[in-house]
């Protein structure tokens, strides 16, 4: 990871974490680089990524302070599957199945291209969910350089990128192919499929496809 990226995460980190709360007023340049041991450039340039995300806003004489945005509700609506498989009790653990670069389709991406990901999440060291994952490398270049090995590209987004608006469905199929290999389940076996799309100030960001055996999955919701 970049020097500015790693600073870039941990302001986020601060401000996900509540250390920074909304209407906070940021550290000044001079003061976060003397901090952080860099260049006034390479703190600019982390504070122009949460500047462009919505996250903080920057006026001349006024400082530098932290936003109020809906786009912070919205990583509330989107779970870690991680945590939802601990709240059951059960031991939760995961692997990376395959990761690799693609031109863009005619229905996501751009120039820069798509990252491509599949995972699984076990609960129990029983599969619990194949995600397929796409990510814009033209909306997030900084994934390309996250090593998706320990942690899931679901942990990651949720606990780094701020989503605008999501778009999700939720249908049933049959286990074909490779869903159904890695889900250890016969061809045609019924899956709960749930396919989200997010973005980010109208600019898509991720298009994933989870799929889990119809038996261990469940929507309760309140209201």
């Amino acid at each position: 990871m970049t020097r500015f990226a790693a600073i870039r995460d941990e302001m986020l980190r601060r401000i996900n974490d509540g250390d920074w709360p909304v209407g906070h007023e940021l550290p000044t340049e001079p003061q976060l680089a003397q901090e952080f041991g860099v260049a006034r450039g390479t703190i600019r340039r982390a504070m122009d990524a949460l500047s462009d995300q919505g996250l903080i806003l920057r006026r001349k004489r006024a400082g530098t302070r932290v936003a109020a945005r809906q786009g912070h509700a919205s990583r509330m609506t989107i779970p870690i599957v991680r945590l939802g498989i601990e709240a059951r009790g059960d031991r939760y653990s995961y692997r990376l199945l395959a990761r690799d670069m693609r031109p863009a389709s005619a229905d996501f991406g751009g120039p820069a291209g798509v990252l491509h990901i599949d995972c699984l999440h076990l609960a129990n060291a029983q599969p619990f969910q194949i995600e397929q994952r796409r990510i814009s490398l033209d909306a997030l270049p900084e994934s390309i350089d996250v090593d998706f090995t320990r942690e899931s590209p679901n942990e990651w987004l949720v606990r780094h990128i701020p989503a605008t608006d999501v778009e999700t469905t939720l249908r049933a199929d049959g286990a074909q192919d490779e869903v159904a290999q890695h889900l250890q389940l016969p061809e045609g076996a019924p899956v709960f499929v749930l396919e989200r799309r997010t973005f980010l100030n109208g600019k898509a960001l991720t298009m994933v496809r989870m799929s889990h055996p119809a038996a261990l999955y469940s929507i309760t919701t309140h209201g």
